[in-house]
């Protein structure tokens, strides 16, 4: 199971450090960058997922907004990537075995 966690910070005062704040908590709780303002957590199970959550909703700035999913591996699975090459963390992890990437030119990666 994976958690999605997709920021959306706003320009009022003290937000900035508060987002620095959270990404910092983000970084040591284990979620990777996925993506600009997008991070990524593996959890084992659903009772994993919540207890994360939770601690998510416990240390979140009160501004901007902050949006939370929770995939299962199959729906994480059926994600299709449209670029032409192979992200960097795609690469060392070996991701190509759990999501399917496509060139946008249609030819399936091999």
């Amino acid at each position: 199971m994976r958690i999605l966690v997709m920021l959306n910070p706003t320009n009022k005062r003290g937000t900035k450090t508060a987002y620095t704040a959270f990404r910092k908590f983000l970084a040591s709780d284990g979620y990777v960058l996925w993506g600009p303002e997008i991070y990524m957590r593996v959890v084992t199970n659903r009772k994993s997922a919540d207890t994360h959550i939770r601690r998510l909703q416990a240390t979140h700035p009160d501004t901007g907004m902050i949006r939370v999913l929770r995939l299962t591996e199959k729906q994480f699975s059926s994600m299709l990537s449209l670029t032409e090459t192979i992200d960097f963390q795609e690469e060392i992890v070996g991701a190509k075995e759990i999501v399917q990437v496509y060139f946008y030119k249609g030819r399936k990666m091999e």
